[in-house]
């Protein structure tokens, strides 16, 4: 164990530390992060905050969930990815095949990429550095980036006024899949006390008459809503975030924001025929109707509501492919 001193916490008038596990076996923890000159990652802690590392472990979170339904649905091909996340919340992601998905995530919702940390199983070389910076437009960094690789002389490209671009490498990254899900107890102070978990060792196993764009869709959806604060309703269409509504008291009201969000980011047309998962039950129709009616494609969700049966009549009356596991099973909630 060791502690450093980080820059502040949550806000600049808290202090702020971090004790790191050296006997950790995780091979995505923070001590096996690198900067892009080799030195350990948290050789800059006093640079960083307590959000700068909740974002990236946030980030991480969801890139490995997304990585992990990819493995276990479609044929074991985890794509390249690109995660924006921002408040403890992804807001923006896209998977492909290149380093474009950076690009695209960054155009996905560029107004709210300014200060939000990167995580992507894409190398930064100087190139794809430049690249980025060219897609960021002017005087738009990054909080931090997590990568399989940052080139040393990349870096310049992602320096910042006043605040550091936290540059961290772990070639764990480029290997993603179910085996990097976390498997350490998870555990949070309460006062006067710690309260500890397992990890939630749950992936979903898709039907197997859904076709590989559902799977894809599905996929990057459910790794994504795994990794938010509940009640979540996350909604993609060709590979790309399209809303991720995440931290609400009733579900419908998650319903109502995906809707919003699509509307306000003027993307209303690709809720037809798109993939949407919910982290729990739908307790009522009324939810799962402000999505049916946009004519989404399919809706995966944990059951285990005394409405189930309603839902799914609902389901079927607007033609909505509904996939559901028990909630005992299957439920996601994350980061209570």
């Amino acid at each position: 164990m060791g502690t450093f001193a980080l820059n502040y916490g949550e806000n600049p008038q808290q202090g702020g530390f971090v004790t790191v596990d050296a006997g950790s076996q995780d091979p995505l923890a923070i001590t096996r992060f690198t900067t892009p000159e080799g030195a350990t990652a948290l050789s800059d802690a006093a640079s960083m905050s307590w959000s700068t590392l909740k974002e990236f472990d946030n980030s991480l979170e969801a890139i490995t969930r997304a990585a992990a339904a990819y493995e276990a649905n479609v044929a074991g091909q985890v794509p390249k990815m690109a995660i924006l996340t921002s408040r403890g919340t992804p807001f923006s992601a896209v998977a492909g095949a290149s380093d474009s998905v950076v690009k695209l995530a960054i155009e996905n919702e560029f107004r709210s990429a300014f200060g939000a940390f990167l995580i992507t199983n894409v190398d930064i070389t100087e190139q794809t550095a430049y690249k980025i910076r060219q897609w960021m437009g002017e005087n738009r960094p990054f909080l931090g980036i997590a990568a399989p690789s940052i080139e040393a002389t990349a870096a310049p490209y992602f320096e910042r006024k006043g605040r550091k671009c936290h540059l961290l490498a772990n070639p764990e990254l480029g290997k993603l899949g179910r085996h990097s899900l976390r498997q350490e107890t998870i555990s949070h102070a309460i006062r006067g006390a710690t309260v500890s978990q397992q990890p939630n060792p749950y992936v979903p196993q898709f039907p197997a008459v859904w076709d590989n764009d559902l799977k894809n869709d599905m996929s990057l959806a459910w790794g994504i809503c795994a990794a938010s604060p509940s009640s979540c309703i996350t909604v993609v269409r060709d590979k790309m975030l399209i809303a991720n509504a995440a931290g609400h008291i009733q579900l419908v009201t998650a319903s109502e924001n995906a809707v919003l969000h699509a509307k306000f980011t003027r993307r209303t047309q690709m809720l037809d025929g798109a993939s949407v998962c919910s982290d729990s039950f739908f307790s009522f129709a009324d939810a799962f109707d402000q999505l049916a009616r946009r004519k989404v494609k399919a809706i995966f969700a944990p059951s285990g509501s005394v409405h189930d049966n309603q839902v799914r009549a609902h389901a079927e009356q607007f033609n909505v492919l509904f996939h559901t596991v028990p909630a005992n099973e299957g439920r996601i909630f994350y980061g209570h």
